[in-house]
């Protein structure tokens, strides 16, 4: 019984880890097209609408990842009153 729940915590944590890291390399990925599209802005010198347009990329943007914050700590918070301690015999 203490290995099945030792299995399940592990695996557990390996999906953890593993959705971290999917997150953080997308993170970096639209950080670096966000970078891109800034330098590219700035070199054409148009101020107007892409600006506009920048800002409201960078607010669904933040919105998607307080939104996946928001999953995941729920989901998070559900897997956890799953689990119960190991009783002592």
């Amino acid at each position: 019984m203490t290995n099945t729940i030792h299995d399940i915590v592990t695996r557990a944590r390996q999906h953890y880890v593993r959705l971290g890291l999917v997150l953080t390399g997308l993170v970096l990925a639209c950080a670096s097209a966000l970078d891109n599209r800034w330098a590219r802005i700035r070199a054409s010198g148009d101020r107007g609408s892409e600006s506009v347009e920048k800002a409201v990329l960078v607010a669904i943007g933040l919105a998607v990842a307080v939104g996946l914050g928001f999953a995941i700590r729920a989901l998070v918070t559900q897997l956890q009153g799953q689990l119960k301690p190991p009783t002592q015999p």
